[in-house]
């Protein structure tokens, strides 16, 4: 080969390892979940899919977990924060960094060439109520003393029955006690609410349901809104599919809120709604809807 043709070939060789930056690397193979407790913010059930990464405040990616090794450009001292992803109302095309989990921050020393495997760990994020910090919920109940709170619906025949949890189901997982309503004849409705109208957003900043639940039968879920005094009407979200397992699931409800913010700007009052879940009307006889750690958060 000809001298110069040498040359050529290794300033091409020198120009395009200038061109190509060195990664580092960052891996999340599992993570933590804890509440804090029964008695604040209940058992700890979660559904995290995937963790949405940032490095110095630039968001990286969403990545299903585990992971996998993660390419990024950042080298020596760097701000990691990493916020956790889940299904918006059971759709895996939908996925979310859940607004209402604490974040995972970090910081470190970035090594080109080199893997920084974390395992973050997510819990509830408190809000100041006044001057202290209080459990994020609007609503909450896990069924371990009471039901209170919940109600058969005015569309609604079967009474909901307090029972215990069987078959291996971890009780620091779920608690001792859920809720389940069975039909008894061809012609009952499911329909469980909340007891009060509780002030929720309507401007389309996160409003969520979520709970664990297992059913025989589709379940509809949505919400009764009343601005003021005034009923205004209900609207549905989803309708969740028969599940014979337990299945936690995150129902994003501020589209449904949302629907009231006009008649809340019209009548300069605030806005008061009431969740449901509830069957298509004639399940049948012998179906049943179980539901635990439900929370309501706005």
């Amino acid at each position: 080969m000809p001298l110069f043709l040498l040359l050529i070939i290794l300033l091409a060789s020198c120009s395009e390892d200038k061109l190509s930056p060195v990664p580092s690397f960052i891996q999340v193979d599992t993570f933590s979940f804890q509440g804090a407790g029964p008695d604040s913010t209940g058992y700890p059930t979660q559904r995290i899919s995937d963790v949405w990464i940032y490095v110095n405040n630039q968001i990286i990616g969403s990545y299903t977990i585990p992971t996998g090794r993660i390419p990024v450009l950042a080298d020596g001292k760097s701000k990691i924060s990493i916020q956790a992803g889940v299904y918006t109302d059971g759709i895996r095309k939908s996925r979310v960094y859940y607004p209402f989990y604490s974040s995972f921050e970090k910081d470190t020393i970035m090594q080109k060439e080199k893997t920084m495997l974390l395992k973050p760990h997510f819990t509830f994020l408190p809000q100041w109520k006044g001057k202290s910090l209080k459990k994020p919920f609007t609503f909450y109940q896990d069924f371990e003393w009471s039901d209170s709170g919940c109600v058969k619906g005015d569309a609604g025949t079967v009474t909901p029955t307090r029972e215990y949890h069987q078959g291996g189901i971890s009780e620091n997982l779920y608690g001792k006690r859920y809720l389940k309503l069975t039909t008894q004849s061809e012609s009952d409705i499911i329909d469980l609410t909340n007891d009060v109208y509780l002030p929720l957003e309507t401007n389309g900043n996160p409003v969520y349901l979520e709970f664990d639940y297992k059913s025989t039968c589709p379940i509809q879920v949505g919400v009764k809104g009343k601005v003021g005094n005034t009923a205004v009407g209900s609207v549905q979200d989803l309708i969740l599919n028969p599940n014979e397992k337990w299945t936690k699931i995150y129902v994003n409800l501020s589209d449904e809120t949302g629907q009231f913010q006009t008649t809340v700007l019209a009548q300069r009052k605030p806005a008061y709604f009431r969740f449901f879940l509830r069957t298509i009307p004639g399940p049948g006889a012998g179906n049943s809807f179980c539901i635990d750690n439900i929370r309501l958060l706005n």
